[in-house]
């Protein structure tokens, strides 16, 4: 399993870049076990499957575009057909996130500029996603307006 972060910016050359796992776990995503955090968002209690997913990060590709100390923390989440997260900024304890599609989905994470206004998505297919750093040149959210379950590897890049 092998991470890649592409070098070019996905939009605007902002500090956003597509990212993709050349294979996944072999997990059944939607059959594996989830406890509901927040209305329409579920995170995996499974910890084989999450240690399996981890697994595929490769740090010293993270390593390309973060050069200061960081740890990286793995969830699987299931967000459901209705759930909605507002454009927002994230946490200065962050410094980057990848999110990478365990299913093939119609929907994804969606990029703002500091106006809220919708400047991209990323990607939707399986094993494809996004990369980006934490700061204040946009936004993003995700608002799942189908009928469908989304399943999503989210690596999460923290200060050490």
């Amino acid at each position: 399993m092998s991470l890649t972060i592409n070098s070019t910016s996905y939009i605007d050359d902002l500090d956003l870049w597509q990212a993709s796992l050349s294979s996944l776990p072999d997990l059944d995503y939607p059959n594996l076990s989830y406890k509901e955090q927040d209305k329409g968002r579920h995170f995996c209690t499974d910890e084989n499957a999450l240690n399996q997913v981890k697994d595929s990060f490769d740090t010293s590709v993270i390593d390309t575009k973060i050069s200061v100390p960081y740890y990286i923390h793995l969830e699987i989440i299931k967000n459901e057909p209705g759930f909605n997260l507002i454009p927002h900024y994230d946490n200065s304890n962050m410094l980057g996130v990848i999110i990478i599609n365990l299913i093939d989905s119609k929907t994804s994470t969606e990029f703002y500029n500091n106006q809220n206004v919708k400047i991209g998505q990323a990607p939707t297919s399986l094993s494809k996603g996004i990369m980006y750093l934490n700061n204040f040149d946009f936004k993003h959210g995700y608002n799942n307006t189908t009928n469908n379950n989304r399943y999503i590897a989210i690596c999460i890049i923290y200060k050490k």
